[in-house]
């Protein structure tokens, strides 16, 4: 959903103009998936199988692709960034959490930017040209947010799950 939303937040901020095939395109598969998942429980149950298959094959593909020299190039800006994600989602996450009867482990563990953000601003430079200026430079900040964010989320969250256990 990463480039849906963007798309949507550029077009409401009148930013962008988007044709409505592109929308489409960013989010039909998943209505779909989560139409057939809920009208058919043997194809929930089917399709449910190949997600961990799945993950190694595109977690390298984007592994492959994250240019660790785009902490240098993305300098304190990106590493700011990362660092302001897992603090800012962090505490939502941490809050969502913990308002709904979790201990905020999973809350922390979610506060990271994905793998595969790193393309968006290429996606949306594709769909509207006049962000193709911005795109190299956007790319290389949420790279860097990717590399932080991998690198504090695990760090943070295994504090608190510390934090946790010792109170128990």
């Amino acid at each position: 959903p990463g480039p849906f939303w963007t798309m949507v937040t550029l077009g409401i901020a009148g930013l962008a103009a988007f044709p409505w095939q592109t929308f489409v395109g960013a989010i039909l598969p998943l209505i779909i998936g989560m139409v057939l998942g809920n009208l058919d429980r043997d194809m929930r149950d089917y399709l449910a199988k190949a997600v961990p298959v799945l993950i190694p094959f595109f977690a390298f593909g984007l592994g492959c692709g994250i240019n660790l020299s785009s902490i240098i190039k993305g300098g304190m800006l990106g590493i700011l960034m990362g660092v302001a994600v897992v603090a800012v989602s962090g505490c939502i996450l941490f809050i969502a959490d913990k308002l709904t009867g979790g201990n905020g482990i999973a809350g922390l563990s979610a506060a990271s930017t994905a793998g595969n953000a790193a393309a968006v601003p290429a996606a949306i430079a594709a769909v509207d040209t006049s962000y193709k200026s911005a795109a190299p430079t956007a790319t290389v900040l949420v790279a860097t947010c990717v590399i932080v964010t991998a690198v504090l989320v695990p760090i943070v969250t295994a504090w608190w799950a510390k934090q946790i256990n010792a109170k128990a």
